[in-house]
């Protein structure tokens, strides 16, 4: 009999045993649904919620139609409060400011949110790899960001204490056989650095120069959008070879498939050739046909965006260029403001007071624009952040505000005892004007 017990005893146990491990396996099992679950859903785009207005394809009705249906997909597909999925918030800025810039401007509050995103993108990247001198931004990536951060109105020259114009070209360096066997690639760098208003690199115009013929729509496209934007006339034999192999290239009404279409579009509307024209109208209409009549308004994603919104708008990457005045590049001698540095001895350090010499700027750009120009220029040094309200201090001549204190930078316009304020961008100087940029508790 109790041999028989102790066969019950284990018997139970194995019973257990194997009761815990069921449930241990329904648990791991649940997980992995619930995971799953996450990943679909932060993967996969949410359906659209917006009613599109579809018309008949028919030119130009269609593409304005096509235009705001793409930018409501774009909307739609916001994946959170802050843009959308990660390194692909450039392209949707890009769409949106090309293709509908008569609504995203500075201090709309959509345009705010773009701007945002891609200053998220880039400082997380940044603080992984403060050189981005990975494969992932070394290969044009980067180089649309900084098209994106001029079309959105911020200086790449000045990305939170980086300048990425030099970046961008140390990844040059970094990735030279690359850049040299792909002159759309460098086409990118080229195009980043001139809507910037950026001195090129004699290197890389040459790599575009190349008497080599082009191989694809997108290196044509990518080479006369950037020689374009350089100089029109100086580069105008390879602009030209460009225009000859997008024309061929135009079969049925079309480049191929949208991407194509439309980064040639875009490219064709800084032509100067007049059969051009009529290739960007039968364009223009495919791409609107294809949004309104085989998609129902929609669009692929947002790298497919990024090249029809524009397209469809007749913009181009080169209409970044000029497009924030803030941003504008100092040219003629029309103002000259004296920015004097002092230091409020309670806040920080009394000892540290200079005055620098007058800075030349063109009538209406900011005080951010002289501080800039007075950088790159002298031994004056300065960082800061932007903010919702604007640009504020956080640092002059390495003197850095203490976060944990009540301590701020303020400008101060000489001979005047009332403060200006402290949002760089906000303030436009006059002639003769001179500064004080203070340190206050």
């Amino acid at each position: 009999m109790a041999k028989d017990d102790d066969v019950l005893i284990e018997k139970s146990k194995g019973s257990r045993g194997m009761e815990k491990f069921c449930l241990i396996l329904m648990v791991v099992a649940a997980l992995g649904l619930i995971i799953g679950l996450i990943v679909y859903l932060a993967t996969s785009p949410p359906s659209d919620t917006s009613d599109y207005v579809i018309v008949e394809p028919q030119y130009p009705t269609s593409a304005e139609h096509a235009l705001k249906n793409g930018a409501q997909w774009l909307k739609d597909n916001q994946m959170t409060a802050m843009g959308w999925r990660d390194q692909q918030n450039a392209d949707a800025t890009l769409a949106l400011t090309l293709g509908r810039m008569s609504m995203y401007h500075p201090g709309n509050c959509d345009f705010n949110i773009m701007s945002k995103s891609l200053e998220y993108d880039l400082l997380s990247a940044l603080m992984r790899n403060p050189a981005l001198d990975d494969i992932t931004w070394g290969r044009s990536l980067l180089a649309k960001y900084v098209m994106a951060l001029r079309a959105a109105c911020i200086d790449p020259k000045d990305f939170h204490g980086y300048n990425l114009i030099r970046i961008l070209d140390e990844q040059f360096k970094k990735f030279n056989n690359f850049y040299m066997n792909r002159r759309g690639a460098t086409a990118m760098i080229a195009l980043a650095k001139c809507v910037s208003e950026e001195e090129q690199n004699s290197t890389q115009i040459g790599i575009l120069q190349k008497n080599d013929a082009f191989t694809s729509v997108d290196e044509a496209s990518l080479v006369l959008l950037a020689l374009s934007c350089v100089n029109h006339s100086m580069y105008y034999s390879t602009i030209y070879k460009a225009e000859e192999y997008l024309m061929t290239q135009f079969v049925n009404g079309s480049f191929g498939n949208t991407y194509k279409t439309g980064l040639a579009i875009q490219a064709l509307t800084r032509s100067n050739r007049t059969d051009a024209n009529k290739t960007i109208e039968e364009g223009v209409l495919y791409l609107a046909t294809e949004i309104q009549s085989k998609r129902s308004g929609r669009l692929l994603d947002l790298g497919e965006a990024s090249h029809i919104l524009p397209a469809l708008a007749k913009m181009s990457y080169v209409d970044i260029k000029g497009k924030c005045t803030e941003l504008k590049k100092p040219g003629s001698s029309d103002m000259t403001v004296n920015v004097t540095i002092q230091v409020d001895g309670n806040a920080i350090n009394s000892s540290v007071q200079h005055t620098f010499p007058a800075v030349t700027i063109d009538k209406g750009q900011s005080l951010y624009a002289v501080l800039v120009k007075l950088r790159d220029s002298s031994s004056f040094t300065f960082k800061g952040v932007r903010t919702s309200f604007g640009y504020i201090l956080t640092e002059v001549m390495n003197l850095a505000i203490d976060g944990n204190s009540l301590q701020h930078w303020n400008v101060y316009l000489s001979g005047n005892p009332n403060q200006q304020g402290m949002y760089l961008d906000k303030i436009i100087p006059e002639n003769g004007s001179q500064y004080i940029l203070k340190a206050e508790a």
